[in-house]
């Protein structure tokens, strides 16, 4: 009756012990991405996504604008039109972030110039890619004059979710951050509980086996 016993347990034995090697696994992916999340608060990022709206919509149309002044007089005026176009976007843009969404005080000078250098940052790769795409969707779609304004959409995309991070932890960071950020970097280990639960069930059920032996 034992072997019997042990012969139907074989396979939930099996399964559990995959389940156990898989768990670490889905374990860190959990924690990686509450991870992430803990550092986008719902309400801060709806309000970003309010502000890069408008903003987004302000630099296509100066992008848009300064490439229909430019092209027809400047060979590559694109790559002026998005140079032009992102200055004054991002001026526009540091006042919305700031009184709207981080609600920060004072540092004006500080906080536009880190704007100024997570905005650049995101913008030199930017601007290599940029010719990249436009002469693929020449190739590729045949856009001739359409492929700045859809290339520049595309590079535009990218660049909102690089600059809220970068908005949030340099731009207008503010040191009672750090804390609730240590904070949310250690989560309750309920994978780990329930891992315990799950051997224990498993334990007792051996014990019942072998008593019935």
């Amino acid at each position: 009756m034992s072997a019997l016993i042990f012969r139907e347990m074989d396979p939930l034995l099996a399964q559990q012990r995959t389940h156990d090697r898989q768990a670490p696994k889905r374990s860190n992916h959990h924690g990686l991405l509450r991870q992430l999340i803990s550092h986008i608060p719902p309400g801060q990022f709806f309000r970003y996504l309010l502000v890069g709206t408008w903003n987004t919509f302000f630099g296509y149309s100066l992008y848009a604008l300064f490439t229909a002044l430019l092209m027809p007089r400047v060979r590559y005026g694109y790559i002026y039109a998005a140079v032009f176009s992102n200055f004054l976007s991002i001026t526009v843009a540091y006042f919305g972030y700031k009184f709207l969404v981080f609600h920060t005080k004072g540092n004006y000078l500080v906080e536009w110039l880190r704007c100024l250098l997570v905005y650049g940052s995101g913008m030199l790769p930017g601007l290599v890619l940029l010719p990249l795409l436009v002469e693929g969707l020449h190739y590729a779609f045949h856009l001739q004059r359409g492929g700045p304004y859809v290339a520049g959409a595309l590079v535009m995309g990218f660049g909102v979710i690089y600059s809220f991070f970068g908005h949030k932890h340099f731009s207008f960071r503010v040191p009672d951050d750090a804390a609730r950020d240590a904070a949310a970097e250690n989560p309750e280990p309920m994978q780990r509980v329930t891992s315990g639960m799950v051997e224990n069930l498993a334990n007792d059920a051996l014990e019942e086996t072998q008593k019935l032996d």
